[in-house]
């Protein structure tokens, strides 16, 4: 069964890579873990959990045009009193954004099948599909890579899963609602989720060498609107370190936010 998460819900890694993002409750049904879980089991925070302490301003601005919509959309009963329309009106918003949610997390499904050989996508995922190997193909060259690949860092208290990897290339897929006419589609704090990811397994990173030993980094924007539209973006290397320094502040505001330090369930050990 795949678990959709909910809105703001924080995803746990473990020492070894596996997600933790589900334990059982007392009536035997899986519930989302919890802080109070990961301190339990010296769980890690995925890195989009630790990128959630910064402000989003183009999502934010993406759930109130939502509402927005919803307000001007939405038919108004005559015995609606002001707080139970206002309440219905987020309700549909809210709605949109779990579709959306929902539609992002199937197609990233089937891309994981997709590139892992164990199905042949058709229709419009076929559409999706053929697009994004393309750009991989034109962008990065032949590459061996693997997909939906999960990690931690218990020396830096940090874990996640990366979209697609390779020894040259880490990727990260985004879905948004965009056509041929799209404007701005790249927001820097997705540069930092990817640095997170581009430096994991590298044994001496470009910050300790100074010579460029991390991937490169790249997201790949599907349309949700438009099968088969897909637009590729590089993020420039000469960015690379201060990428990493505004992750790895994250991180630690994360933790001191928190209250909770993964590492030090490991220190010694």
């Amino acid at each position: 069964m795949q678990f959709v998460p909910k809105e703001n819900q924080m995803h746990w890694y473990d020492r070894e890579g596996n997600p933790q993002h589900y334990v059982p409750s007392k009536n035997g049904k899986l519930r989302a873990s919890t802080l109070r879980d990961a301190r339990k089991h010296g769980w890690m925070p995925s890195v989009t959990s630790v990128l959630d302490i910064l402000a989003k301003p183009g999502l934010d601005q993406w759930k109130i045009n939502k509402a927005i919509n919803a307000a001007i959309n939405l038919p108004r009963y005559e015995t609606e009193t002001d707080a139970e329309y206002s309440k219905r009106i987020l309700a549909d918003s809210r709605k949109e954004t779990k579709d959306a949610s929902e539609r992002g997390t199937r197609i990233h499904g089937m891309l994981e099948r997709s590139f892992k050989q164990e199905e042949e996508p058709r229709g419009e995922d076929e559409a999706i599909f053929n697009s994004v190997k393309s750009l991989l193909d034109i962008n990065c060259g032949e590459q061996e890579w693997q997909s939906e690949v999960t990690f931690s860092e218990p020396k830096l208290g940090y874990g996640g899963m990366v979209d697609l990897i390779s020894d040259e290339w880490a990727i990260d897929f985004k879905t948004k609602e965009f056509g041929a006419d799209h404007k701005q589609l790249a927001y820097e704090s997705m540069a930092y989720q990817l640095m997170a990811y581009a430096v994991t397994g590298v044994e001496k990173s470009y910050f300790d060498t100074g010579e460029a030993k991390v991937r490169r980094m790249a997201n790949i924007f599907i349309s949700a609107t438009d099968p088969g539209l897909t637009v590729f973006h590089e993020w420039d290397k000469e960015n690379f370190e201060r990428y990493w320094e505004i992750f790895s502040s994250s991180l630690t505001l994360w933790k001191n936010v928190k209250q909770y330090w993964p590492e030090k369930h490991y220190e010694g050990s």
